[in-house]
């Protein structure tokens, strides 16, 4: 996938994620936030040329990507997002901290497909 093709990629997922709430389907909707998250930094990777082929590949792009794209919380908000991933698994995140992680990777999201 291109660069554009991960920014596409990172709103279907963001618009997915709207279709569950968190009281219907929390886990759907946490590992639809993740994946745009994921999504959104991958298209960072790929414009920059950086590996992107497993966890701590994207670990490693969200730490570059502050000073890539002047982006500050780029790795505090990538952890929210990886908070998201483990809750799909674990179901221990609350509505109100999904939904408080959920505005955080809106933002992240919008925000990186902004700056690239």
């Amino acid at each position: 996938m291109n660069e554009q093709d991960h920014v596409q990629e990172a709103f279907r997922f963001l618009q997915r994620a709207r279709l569950f709430t968190s009281e219907e389907d929390r886990l759907a909707r946490s590992e639809m936030l993740w994946c745009a998250a994921a999504h959104i930094v991958k298209a960072v990777a790929v414009r920059q040329g950086w590996r992107n082929r497993s966890h701590n590949d994207l670990f490693e792009v969200a730490g570059r990507i502050s000073s890539a794209i002047a982006y500050p919380d780029a790795i505090s908000h990538f952890n929210a997002a990886a908070n998201l991933h483990k809750n799909m698994y674990q179901g221990f995140m609350t509505s109100e901290q999904l939904e408080a992680a959920a505005d955080i990777v809106a933002s992240f999201v919008i925000s990186i497909a902004a700056a690239i």
